[in-house]
C-alpha cells in the first residue's frame, strides 16, 4: 500500500511524513503507517517493518552506525547500528545526545546572586 505517495516525482515524499529541517537525515511522521505499508521517501520506497505512530521519525537516508542523527536541524541522537531508508530511529537503534545545557532559551545559563 503506498497512500500518501506521489510516484511522479524523484524527490516525492509521502504525505504522511513531514521534513522539518532541510539538514534532517530524519522524517517526522504526520499520521500514523502501519508495519507492512510503503512509504516513499525522495523516490525511494521503503516498508515499515514497525508501526510508527504520530511523532515518529523514519530514516530519510541511510545513517551508519556511529552517525549523528539530526533533527530540526540539530543533532538529537547518535545512531548505534546502521539505519535503513524508511527505517523506525528510536532507542533501540540511536543514543540520545541531549544536554539541557545545548538548548538555547535565551535565558542566562548561570545567575550570579
Amino acid at each position: 500500500m503506498n497512500d500518501g505517495a506521489d510516484q511522479g516525482q524523484k524527490n516525492a515524499l509521502d504525505k504522511r511524513l513531514l521534513l522539518l529541517d532541510a539538514a534532517d537525515n530524519v522524517l517526522g511522521v504526520a499520521r500514523p503507517i502501519r508495519a507492512g505499508d510503503a512509504v516513499l521517501i525522495e523516490g525511494v520506497e521503503a516498508t515499515l517493518d514497525r508501526n510508527a505512530g504520530i511523532g515518529f521519525k523514519l530514516a530519510r537516508r541511510s545513517i551508519h552506525k556511529g552517525e549523528h542523527v539530526v533533527k530540526y536541524g540539530a543533532v538529537i541522537g547518535l545512531a548505534s547500528a546502521d539505519i535503513e531508508v524508511g527505517q523506525l530511529v528510536h532507542v533501540h537503534n540511536t543514543q540520545s545526545q541531549y544536554m539541557a545545557n545545548t538548548v538555547t532559551t535565551g535565558a542566562p545559563r548561570e545567575t550570579q546572586s
